[in-house]
C-alpha cells in the first residue's frame, strides 16, 4: 500500500507476477506462456513515482519537506540491503566476477547486475523535483520526453525486437527503455498529484482490455509482417494499459471483497516482495536455467518458484535489519 487512500497492493503482486513470468520460459511447456515483463516492469515504475510523489508532498505540506541527501538516503537504505545480498549470492555462484576496483564497484555500487536498480537510482533526482510540479508541469516533462525518444529510437535498428533491450551492459541501445520507464515513472508522479481515485466500472475494464488485446495483436504481428519501424507502438501502448491497472486493481471496489478472502494474505506477500522477488529472480532463475535436470515443466516450475519465494523472503529479512543499522548511524546523536 502506497497510500491510505490508494490501495496499490493488488497492483504490485500483479506487478511481481508477470514480471516472474517473463523469465520463465524454461519452466513452461510453451515459451509464449513467459510473456508480460513490460507491462510488469511499466507498473513498478508507474508504482515507484506514484508512491513517491504521494510520500513527497505528503512532507512537503506537513511543513518538513525533506533534503534531497535525506531522500536519497532513505532510497539508498531501502534498496541497497537487498542489492548487496542478493550480488554476494551471484558473485558465490560465480554469475558475476570481480577482478578489480572497477568490477567491484559495478557489482555492488553502480550499475549492479540489475538494471532496474541503476534506472530507479538515476530516476530519483528528476523525480525529487519534478514530483512536486502542478500536474500541467509534469505532463510536460513527460511530452518533452518525445524528443530524445525520437532521436534515439530513429538510431536503433529495427529489424529485430529491440524496444525492450537485451541486457545491462551499457550501451544506449539497452539504456533507451529507460526514456520510456521514467516516462511511465512520471505519469505515476501525475496521477499522484491529480489525486485521482481508481474507478472499477465497465469503462474502465473495457478500457483495460483494449490495451491488452492491441497489445498483443501489435506483439503478434509487426515482426512478422516486416514491421519493425513501428515497435514504438509496443511502448505507447504500455501508458493506457497501466493506467487501466490503476482504475481496475486499485480500486476499492475489487479489493474491499478481496481481502476478506484467504487469498489477499498471498496478495499482500507477493505485493510486499516485489524488490526481493525482482532482484532474487535474477539470480536464482538464471543459475537454474544452467543446470540440466531431467524433470518435467510442472516440477521445473515449482523447483524454480517455491526456493525463489524462499530466498525473497529471506532477502527482505536480512536487509530490513541491514538498513534499520545503517538508518541508525545516519541518526543524529541526542544529549
Amino acid at each position: 500500500m502506497t497510500h491510505r487512500d490508494t490501495d496499490t497492493t493488488l497492483m504490485l503482486c500483479l506487478a511481481t507476477v508477470l514480471i516472474t513470468l517473463s523469465h520463465l520460459d524454461a519452466f513452461v511447456p510453451d515459451p509464449r506462456i513467459a510473456t508480460g515483463g513490460a507491462i510488469g516492469n511499466s507498473l513498478f515504475f508507474f508504482l515507484s513515482g506514484f508512491g513517491l510523489a504521494k510520500s513527497l508532498n505528503a512532507e512537503a505540506a506537513g511543513g518538513a519537506p525533506p533534503s534531497l541527501s535525506t531522500y536519497l538516503r532513505k532510497r539508498v537504505v531501502r534498496l541497497y540491503p537487498a542489492v548487496l545480498i542478493v550480488a554476494c549470492a551471484m558473485l558465490a555462484a560465480g554469475m558475476v566476477h570481480v577482478g578489480g576496483a572497477d568490477e567491484l564497484a559495478a557489482v555492488f555500487v553502480w550499475p549492479t547486475p540489475f538494471w532496474f536498480i541503476s534506472a530507479v537510482m538515476v530516476f530519483y533526482v528528476p523525480v525529487f523535483y519534478l514530483a512536486s510540479l502542478r500536474p500541467a508541469g509534469i505532463a510536460t516533462a513527460m511530452a518533452l520526453l518525445l524528443v530524445p525518444y525520437a532521436f534515439f529510437y530513429s538510431q536503433l535498428d529495427l529489424s529485430t525486437f529491440v524496444v525492450e533491450g537485451r541486457g545491462n551492459d551499457f550501451t544506449w541501445a539497452n539504456h533507451f527503455k529507460w526514456i520510456n520507464y521514467f516516462g511511465l515513472t512520471l505519469m505515476g508522479c501525475l496521477v499522484a498529484r491529480l489525486g485521482l481515485t481508481p474507478r472499477l466500472g465497465p469503462a474502465a475494464i473495457a478500457w483495460l482490455l483494449s490495451g491488452l488485446l492491441l497489445f498483443l495483436v501489435a506483439k503478434l504481428t509487426l515482426l512478422r509482417l516486416g514491421l519493425g519501424h513501428l515497435q514504438f507502438v509496443f511502448q505507447a501502448l504500455l501508458y493506457p494499459i497501466v493506467y487501466g491497472c490503476f482504475h481496475v486493481f486499485a480500486s476499492e471496489a475489487l479489493l474491499k471483497p478481496l481481502r476478506s478472502t484467504p487469498l489477499f494474505p498471498v496478495v499482500a506477500l507477493l505485493g510486499g516482495l516485489t524488490l526481493e522477488i525482482y532482484l532474487t529472480q535474477t539470480a536464482w532463475i538464471r543459475w537454474l536455467e544452467a543446470q540440466s535436470y531431467p524433470y518435467g515443466p510442472l516440477a521445473l516450475l515449482l523447483l524454480a518458484l517455491v526456493p525463489l519465494l524462499v530466498f525473497s523472503v529471506l532477502t527482505r529479512w536480512v536487509s530490513q535489519r541491514m538498513g534499520s543499522g545503517v538508518s541508525r548511524l545516519f541518526q543524529p546523536a541526542t544529549a
